[in-house]
């Protein structure tokens, strides 16, 4: 019986915690673009207040700079996401050319709601 009760908890826990948002808040979960490079234009149903750009391991420093009309820059590397501030719910991702003959990925981060939204960024070869 004590087996059963411990199944059950497990289970029940399990449950909770798998009740994350799953929509990504509306924003698309992985974006690519062409090795010449381009920009995209995302949006989702609620704002995000701040972007960071990272690799798979989630190392990254991304420079932020602020520029008139409000407008944030978040740049690390070939990325660069542009937002106006400091809430909002539209971005726009635009690479540089791809002159490495590699597929690049590297994802952006959005603080959403005290949660995040991740879009994974791939550029072909």
């Amino acid at each position: 019986m004590e087996k059963k009760h411990g199944l059950v908890a497990l289970l029940l826990l399990l449950l909770l915690v798998a009740c994350g948002r799953l929509d990504n808040f509306g924003y698309p979960s992985k974006v690519s673009l062409g090795r010449e490079g381009g920009t995209v234009i995302c949006s989702g149903n609620e704002p995000f207040c701040s972007v960071t750009i990272n690799d798979y391991n989630g190392n990254g420093k991304t420079k932020l700079s602020k520029v008139e009309n409000d407008t944030i820059i978040a740049t690390y590397y070939w990325l660069t996401v542009k937002y106006k501030g400091p809430c909002n719910n539209e971005m726009k991702i635009i690479t540089e050319p791809n002159t490495t003959g590699k597929k690049r990925t590297l994802y952006v981060y959005c603080m959403v709601d005290n949660s995040g939204a991740t879009i994974k960024v791939i550029q072909s070869k």
